[in-house]
């Protein structure tokens, strides 16, 4: 009696194994007889088959990962072990050696879970190898100075591109959301070679910047001085024209008073042209001499001719 009891306690206790929850933020993948049941369960209680004729995995689909590929190699001149670090050393196609630190973000795909939960025996394994070997492959065509400073930007956007696309030909059952080259650095022996490149390469950068901008203010300072320029000249044109324009004008006005005065006389036009000529040159001599105020000292011993302008007769 007695052992029917604790038999049936333990059958009882056997057949709770098949009772599981699945927390808020998680769904369930349960696999009944090694074969994965569809579709996954979401979150609360559920009753399957016992262990091992059913189990569960939760997965959280919605979390991002991240996993970290190479540390950067500890310095010899601090007091730190060097055997902690473990670089990530990778060849150039210079022959250079770089030291990189990838940080690989990605998500469990619940499309594909299959393939993530049991398609290896580490995934994980997995998804680090094609990053190293799709890294390597891509900086072992390219030269140091597109890894380490120029490139790295493009770099980056080509190895989530590559291991993206390798992650779903393999079939990996993840997601992947962002590959970043966080550092790449030379390693510790050649790290002041480095600095000396890059602050050459500093030195370089400034001294085109510092060249532009003087540039730039010698041509600012030259089209100012040749807008002044072109300033002067139109102004200067447009006075010599105003003044050649007014000029004509009462010339125009004078000739067609010339002859007015020859028609209203019924004489020459030459006659009223002198006349007109004379009163011109007295205006302009009594101008001129009240502006110098000249006394003219004749000798009387000798005659004097004062008739201005001379007539057409006279020498």
């Amino acid at each position: 009696m007695k052992f029917k009891f604790l038999f049936a306690i333990g059958v009882a206790v056997y057949l709770l194994t098949g009772l599981y929850t699945v927390p808020a933020n998680e769904k369930g993948v349960v696999r009944r007889f090694g074969r994965v049941l569809t579709p996954l369960r979401s979150s609360g209680l559920h009753l399957d088959l016992p262990w091992p004729l059913a189990r569960v995995d939760r997965v959280n689909f919605n979390e991002i990962r991240t996993l970290s590929l190479g540390e950067m190699e500890a310095d010899p001149n601090f007091l730190i072990p060097t055997s902690a670090a473990r670089p990530a050393t990778f060849l150039t196609g210079d022959k250079n050696l770089l030291l990189l630190k990838i940080n690989v973000q990605y998500r469990v795909s619940q499309e594909h879970v299959q393939d993530w939960l049991y398609g290896s025996v580490s995934p994980i394994q997995r998804l680090q190898l094609l990053v190293e070997t799709t890294t390597t492959d891509l900086v072992s065509r390219c030269g140091v100075d597109f890894v380490h400073t120029q490139g790295l930007a493009e770099l980056n956007n080509r190895l989530r591109q590559d291991v993206r696309r390798q992650a779903d030909e393999l079939r990996l059952g993840c997601d992947i959301e962002q590959v970043t080259v966080d550092r790449a650095e030379p390693p510790a022996r050649a790290k002041a070679e480095f600095l000396d490149v890059s602050n050459a390469r500093a030195d370089m950068a400034r001294s085109i910047h510092e060249a532009r901008s003087y540039a730039e203010q010698k041509l600012a300072e030259s089209q100012a001085d040749a807008r002044k320029i072109t300033d002067d000249a139109e102004q200067t044109r447009h006075a010599k024209t105003s003044a050649a324009a007014g000029s004509a004008d009462r010339f125009n006005l004078l000739a067609a008073q010339i002859q007015r005065d020859a028609d209203s006389r019924n004489g020459t036009y030459g006659d009223s042209k002198q006349l007109v000529m004379n009163r011109l040159t007295i205006e302009t001599l009594q101008e001129v001499l009240n502006r110098a105020r000249m006394k003219i000292v004749l000798d009387a011993e000798h005659p004097v001719d004062l008739t201005f302008p001379p007539s057409r007769g006279d020498k």
